[in-house]
């Protein structure tokens, strides 16, 4: 994976709380974050999974079997963890 340096404006409290649980879980700072931001992306993810499939339910208000169902794999797809971030 390659990174990139960013500067971030972070509220002065949720940054000492974000040191405490890094640390708490041996992470670097950087590395709590990137874990965080990937979670979140991954969430945002299934969430416009939900919403393209709601869309192509239509006028439909409850989905067809085969929906359901492809609704439900798009949902459960395992996710890549790694044991920990940089």
């Amino acid at each position: 994976m390659r990174t990139t340096k960013i500067g971030i404006a972070i509220d002065k409290d949720q940054l000492r709380l974000a040191r405490r649980a890094a640390k708490s879980e041996g992470l670097s700072l950087s590395g709590y974050i990137a874990r965080a931001l990937e979670s979140r992306l991954e969430e945002q993810v299934r969430i416009d999974a939900a919403r393209e499939l709601h869309r192509s339910w239509g006028r439909r208000s409850v989905p067809a079997a085969e929906d359901l169902a492809e609704f439900l794999s798009k949902m459960s797809r395992t996710r890549r963890r790694r044991d920990r971030a940089a």
